[in-house]
């Protein structure tokens, strides 16, 4: 007999792996992209419907077919990390060297299966009646854990590049879409919050407190259905990959000190903002709404660079910022 969880878990479970096989079919937006996205919801998906399977007790007549999606969260963190690069990077490439990511999930699958396999019907019947009745081997949630910090590793990872992307952006566009990701980070905080969650849940499962532990697992697959519902359908129907920046132009943003190179004399830097402000005031560029800092140094005959080095020291402002200011000083004015 179904329950209201059971209900729950299998609306989450045939939204997820519908968003995932909309993802891999999607023709809008970059297709690495929408692979990534799409393989890191299918991981889920398959983690879940393992979990069902075998809490439903529906692996007991063939125990060799389950636990095979127990490790599938080692797929999840990459896939999110590589994903958000693919978003952010527009010189992005899923290359060799990004297989290195996913060594961790290939190596664990390989030794757990071969060794759960080769355990035999009884010890097999045994380790699952031991999961649904909660009565697990301390070194398995050791286990658990470092799955459960690799995957909030690269979430945090990944909140981090954002963050990076956010800062070399706002010194070259004046779109808010461009300068930040509130959608990606929307998704990457949830999923911080929810494996926090999960993580509490699998210590409730520790101390022995199997109610409190269906309670969460209740609660998370609410959380989850709740986001998928409301948040991400809505994302997923305007796509809008970014990819305005190369990598090298981030990290120089991010990590290297600004203008060493630069021998531009005070008095030059004062004559290009005097230039920039009579602009700004007399034509208004700030009112096209891509106005970015290559347009605008072109507009006033200056190098990116020097407009960027100039609004950074003599302003103390990012391009962003800069243009904004003026924005809201014309809204002001329209308003008053």
């Amino acid at each position: 007999m179904f329950t209201l969880s059971d209900i729950l878990f299998l609306a989450v479970l045939f939204l997820v792996l519908f968003i995932g096989v909309f993802l891999f079919s999607s023709t809008k937006g970059r297709r690495v992209s929408n692979i990534l996205l799409g393989t890191f919801f299918f991981a889920i998906g398959l983690n879940l419907a393992d979990t069902f399977l075998l809490l439903k007790q529906v692996y007991f007549n063939l125990p060799a077919l389950a636990l095979w999606g127990s490790n599938l969260l080692l797929i999840c963190g990459p896939c999110i990390y590589l994903y958000t690069q693919s978003v952010v990077y527009k010189d992005f490439k899923f290359d060799k060297k990004k297989l290195r990511h996913f060594y961790a999930f290939i190596i664990l699958f390989v030794v757990t299966e071969v060794s759960y396999l080769s355990a035999g019907y009884e010890i097999q019947t045994r380790i699952l009646i031991s999961i649904v009745e909660r009565k697990i081997p301390p070194s398995v949630y050791i286990g658990s854990l470092v799955i459960y910090i690799h995957f909030l590793t690269y979430l945090f990872v990944s909140l981090r590049l954002t963050g990076q992307y956010s800062i070399a952006a706002s010194d070259k566009y004046s779109e808010a879409g461009k300068v930040t990701l509130q959608w990606l980070n929307t998704i990457i905080i949830f999923f911080l919050v929810l494996m926090m969650v999960s993580f509490i849940g699998g210590w409730l499962s520790f101390l022995s407190l199997t109610a409190a532990y269906f309670f969460v697992i209740t609660l998370t697959i609410f959380l989850l259905l709740l986001f998928i519902v409301f948040m991400l359908f809505k994302a997923l129907q305007n796509p809008e990959i970014f990819a305005v920046l190369e990598e090298k132009e981030i990290q120089e943003a991010v990590l290297t000190p600004r203008y060493t190179s630069s021998v531009l004399p005070g008095d030059e830097k004062a004559r290009v903002l005097g230039n920039l402000q009579q602009y700004m005031q007399a034509q208004k560029p700030y009112l096209e709404p891509e106005l970015n800092l290559d347009k605008l140094a072109g507009l006033i005959a200056v190098k990116p660079k020097v407009l960027s080095q100039v609004i950074n020291e003599l302003l103390q402002q990012n391009f962003f910022e800069f243009v904004n200011f003026y924005r809201i000083e014309d809204a002001k004015k329209t308003a008053g």
